[in-house]
């Protein structure tokens, strides 16, 4: 169903809304987490994975997070849905400044190149080579993934402040930090040590504001 011209209100566009996502934080976390913050009730549904692979072929793309509003309009892409969320709830969490904007967009894309580097390494070796080859590409200073979390470190230094990834209050951009550094370093990737994040102050000053 496509979304009409009656659901494009920004004050409205999310009453009874319902998302729909697994029984687990993952691609769906920052986007309940934004919300709840902007204080929109909605139906949090959480699929079985036992019953995925027939709610599979109702999704849009074959991918979960899908965002149901009330008019049957289904919306998907989990960073499409975030920044929809914020954009609608205001508050600042998706910035008006345009600028300030497209740094948000900017670092959501970098999280997802994270996801992509970190999966990466390893391929195509044994367990437990894939396991010893992500430690040392998240530990070592000039692996890969140390690199990239390194570059992560410093544009939060530059475009942040005050624990909050872009500009000076938490926007949908600190939400994803959040959430995705917490997968990373919660067990979600073989090999990954949960003291991945630890050699990057402005990562973890962002880990503990937003968790506060």
């Amino acid at each position: 169903t496509t979304a009409t011209s009656s659901t494009t209100n920004p004050s409205s566009i999310l009453t009874n809304c319902k998302l729909i996502y697994f029984p687990l934080p993952g691609r769906g976390e920052a986007i309940r987490l934004a919300l709840t913050i902007g204080g929109i009730p909605f139906v949090d549904e959480r699929v079985p994975f036992r019953s995925w692979g027939n709610v599979k072929p109702t999704t849009p793309w074959g991918t979960l997070p899908v965002l149901e509003l009330a008019d049957g309009s289904r919306l998907a892409q989990a960073r499409s849905l975030l920044r929809l969320v914020g954009q609608t709830v205001g508050g600042g969490l998706y910035p008006e400044n345009v600028l300030l904007a497209q740094r948000v967009d900017e670092f959501m894309d970098a999280m997802e190149d994270l996801g992509d580097t970190v999966t990466n390494v390893g391929q195509g070796l044994s367990k437990e080579g894939m396991e010893a080859a992500r430690a040392a590409s998240c530990l070592e200073p000039g692996g890969e993934v140390y690199t990239f979390l390194g570059k992560i470190d410093a544009f939060i230094g530059e475009h942040g402040s005050g624990g909050h990834v872009v500009g000076d209050q938490m926007t949908i951009a600190s939400l994803l930090a959040f959430t995705n550094f917490g997968r990373l370093a919660g067990g979600v990737y073989f090999g990954v040590p949960s003291t991945v994040c630890d050699a990057f102050p402005n990562i973890q000053l962002v880990r503990k504001t937003d968790g506060s």
